[in-house]
């Protein structure tokens, strides 16, 4: 992982041009950059930044003076490695090594016996990943220093260059080389441990697999290489509710998730398999039922290409991703107005060096651009088109749309961080989305066309204090979602505002912390057109011409919540919120506890409590008398379950959901309550030489009771989803990723001329996908570049998103998933 570029401290301790020189006093940016380096080894990004920004002026003031100094080139190396790289995502890490290794060769260049030059050029080499081909080139580097240093053992630094020297041949499979420079090392260096250590170790292994293969000759034994981690979930004490979390890494690299936050999402436990879109249901819920938020504004809706089935991909751009939490139940009081999960995704904080990616594929292309402005502020945006003729065209598939899908989205953000811990972020999103698919459903034949914008303004501050004891942050917000579908006799056009305004304090208060927050929003909904008054779409079909009108709503919300972890071992988060939510006029409150024990590698997890959401919806339907109708308003949660870390990690939870208080919505038949319950699982592995990647499995039970008494299956009562994902390291810088999508067929009501039958009496086929990418990583003058080729649904199986009838006709027709064929894409990025 390329964050073990950051060198410990201690590592270089010699700040010399020559193996034994005497080393000189250190000056003020040697001074800071200790400071830096000292942060950073503790996780205190601001003051790590804080120093490093010093420590950096300092050296490069020097090289203004001294233009051939190699150790002020150095020094900006080490403020680089040890101070900046830490923090940085994957993408700006392999940027930032780059401008490190730059600079060291200049140093080298300069005076080729600089120890600490070539050592920490060396370390950058051997912990790069083992898809970036440095093996040998760090091999190369240490053979250079031990060559350099001969037999000189005046101070232990020396030994290090033996002990990463054999640790590389252990990796190349050249056990015995491996030994022998240890043995030397050991010679030179008696008190250090570690050549006794590994030698015993290494020692053994060789022996063993000697004895093994004989009289053949010995097989070839694992090679060890770095390791990229993605971590799935977090294992920590301080948030007993257990979570997924997401970095742009993630998203930019699951086979099959097309670079979609939301599509990535439904690869790991919590979600079910209930449609091909971008839609998140969770835990046997609505989508509608899990909000998302973006640097603490509330989105009307988190899709684009919108349908009457969903939207088929997200509208946030990973580029600007930097970090994801997603919830799927039990969440805590801080959250409220949603029934099943949350997504909380935050952008892009300051920026402290300039870095861009350009990226293009045969759908579209995007680029992102971050600059620092001085010492305390930065902007960032990204910009990203989408068209896709290109590639329906290579498939054979323009035929399909009247409209390709096509897209255009900015979103940029101002970030100002005055002093360490306190910043003021602006953050500005703009999507347009528009396509026409030719379609034969709901009794007609036509381009379906769908229009669709995201509207996004944000300014969030947080502050700190001195001590660390108190913190706050505030947000206010602006969101507009407009959306228009046509389709038969089908005409409907609505725009969705909002505003809101929320503050979150923090006060540490001896061995526990306590957490409190109010919030206010207001909810503006216009639409007009002409709407089906059955779910026929036919010319000639029931209609009736809406007049423009307009409806609000508001929301008033607070919350309280301590947390207190009474040992290393055991954390209890005790918590309450009040509402007087969207469409009611009653305040609601919801308890809400969690508990975690810790027993080694182990976590245990209970979480429950009351929640709800008003019946304001945003989502357009088609009336439908047959199947089930209402919103449920009230949901009880019950989570319990164990965490295990280490290699494989793996993950374990059970649940069971009542839902009620359903307010009336749509045509249907009246829903009195509802529950769910199942079981999620997940098992990754992360740390292997070859192969890594996860397994997910989802069990669900969903049921609905009808105000007539009858008991039936929920409209996403998707019994099995099972998913898995495995990335192969190859040769020659490549990975092979696959991912595979199993799920249930979700309950319908069938109808027979034109009269439903059971409510959710039948299910769709079950859905299979397979998705396949190949990837090759280059480093160009220091610069990441990636490309790739990636095959969705290979096994070009004919998903069923749905069925139209034609009532008149008596028949039934398949509406199809937009990856419903074998589709494949290519492309590249490049950062700079």
């Amino acid at each position: 992982m390329l964050n073990k570029i950051v060198i410990l401290a201690g590592a270089a301790l010699l700040w010399t041009s020559a193996a034994g020189a005497q080393a000189p006093v250190p000056t003020a940016a040697d001074s800071a950059l200790a400071e830096c380096s000292r942060a950073a080894g503790e996780k205190d990004q601001a003051a790590a930044s804080t120093a490093a920004e010093r420590a950096e002026r300092l050296y490069r003031a020097r090289l203004a003076g001294e233009p051939r100094s190699a150790d002020a080139r150095v020094g900006i190396a080490r403020v680089i490695g040890e101070c900046r790289i830490g923090f940085a995502d994957i993408m700006s890490q392999a940027r930032l090594s780059g401008q490190s290794v730059e600079m060291l060769k200049a140093a080298l260049a300069i005076d080729s016996t600089h120890w600490t030059a070539r050592y920490v050029l060396a370390l950058n080499y051997f912990h790069m990943p083992a898809f970036l081909g440095r093996t040998d080139d760090a091999v190369r580097e240490f053979e250079r220093l031990i060559a350099q240093q001969g037999t000189r053992n005046a101070h232990p630094v020396y030994a290090q260059p033996y002990i990463r020297l054999g640790e590389l041949y252990v990796r190349q499979n050249r056990t015995s080389d491996a030994l022998e420079i240890w043995r030397r090392g050991a010679g030179l260096f008696p008190a250090e441990a570690r050549f006794g250590e590994l030698i015993q170790r290494h020692g053994r292994r060789a022996d063993a697999a000697d004895s093994a293969a004989a009289p053949a000759p010995a097989p070839k034994r694992a090679v060890l290489l770095e390791r990229l981690t993605v971590q799935a979930s977090a294992n920590r004490m301080d948030d007993t509710r257990s979570g997924t979390s997401l970095r742009r890494i993630d998203v930019l690299m699951t086979p099959g998730g097309t670079a979609d936050l939301m599509q990535v999402i439904q690869t790991g436990p919590g979600t079910t398999r209930a449609a091909e879109g971008s839609d998140l249901y969770v835990r046997g819920g609505d989508p509608a039922e899990a909000p998302v938020w973006v640097d603490g504004a509330r989105l009307v809706y988190a899709g684009r290409y919108e349908t009457l089935h969903g939207g088929a991909f997200g509208v946030l751009d990973p580029a600007v991703l930097g970090s994801a939490a997603f919830s799927s139940g039990g969440f805590g009081a801080r959250y409220g107005n949603a029934l099943s999960g949350v997504l909380d995704v935050e952008t892009l904080g300051r920026p402290e060096v300039r870095a861009g990616v350009v990226s293009a594929n045969t759908v579209g292309a995007g680029a992102m651009l971050q600059l620092p402005a001085g010492k305390r502020a930065g902007v960032w945006g990204a910009a990203r088109a989408t068209e896709a003729s290109m590639m329906l065209a290579m498939h054979g598939r323009g035929g399909e749309f009247d409209t390709a899908p096509r897209a255009l989205e900015g979103i940029g953000g101002a970030v100002w961080a005055p002093r360490p811990g306190w910043q003021l972020k602006a953050t500005g999103l703009v999507d347009v989305d528009e396509s026409a698919r030719n379609v034969s459903a709901y009794g007609y034949s036509g381009p379906f066309g769908a229009r669709g914008g995201t509207r996004l303004a944000a300014l969030s501050g947080r502050g700190v204090a001195r001590d660390g004891r108190v913190a706050v942050r505030a947000n206010l917000s602006a969101t507009e979602r407009t959306s228009g579908f046509d389709f038969g006799v089908m005409d409907r056009e609505r725009t969705d505002r909002g505003v809101a305004a929320r503050v979150d304090t923090e006060w540490m208060l001896g061995g526990g912390r306590l957490r409190a927050g109010a919030e206010a929003a207001g909810m503006e909904a216009r639409q007009s057109g002409v709407t089906p008054t059955s779910d026929q779409l036919a010319p000639g079909s029931p209609a009736e011409a809406l007049e423009a009108t307009t409806r609000d709503a508001s929301h008033l919300g607070g919350y309280a919540e301590f947390e207190w972890a009474p040992s290393g071992r055991v954390g209890v988060v005790a918590g309450i919120r009040a509402d007087r939510l969207p469409g009611e006029t009653e305040w609601t409150a919801d308890p809400r506890l969690a508990l975690a024990f810790r027993a080694g590698a182990w976590t245990l997890r209970a979480a429950g409590g009351e929640f709800h959401q008003g019946r304001w919806r945003t989502r357009f339907a088609l009336p439908d008398a047959g199947s089930p109708a209402g919103v449920p308003t009230r949901a009880r949660h019950l989570v319990a379950g164990a965490e295990r870390s280490g290699e494989p990690s793996l993950k374990v939870e059970a649940y069971t959901k009542s839902y009620g208080r359903y307010a009336d919505a749509g045509e249907g038949l009246r829903v009195a309550a509802g529950s769910a319950t199942g079981m999620d699982a997940i098992v990754r592995w992360s740390r292997q030489a070859r192969v890594n990647g996860w397994v997910t499995y989802s069990l669900l039970h969903g049921r609905l009771e009808l105000e007539d008494g009858r008991v039936v299956p929920s409209g996403v009562d998707v019994t099995h989803s099972f998913t898995a994902v495995a990335t192969v390291r190859l040769p020659g810088e490549l990975q092979l990723g696959n991912t595979l999508r199993y799920a249930s067929g979700r309950p319908f009501t069938p109808r027979s001329a034109g009269v439903p039958g059971a409510p959710n009496g039948d299910r769709l086929p079950d859905y299979l996908r397979i998705d396949t990418r190949l990837t090759r990583f280059w480093t160009v003058r220091g610069r990441m570049v990636v490309t790739y080729m990636e095959m969705l649904n290979t096994a070009d199986r004919a998903n069923v998103a749905g069925y139209s009838y034609d009532d008149a006709a008596d028949r039934r027709t398949t509406v199809p998933n937009f990856f419903g064929q074998r589709t494949a894409v290519f492309g590249g990025s490049i950062n700079f």
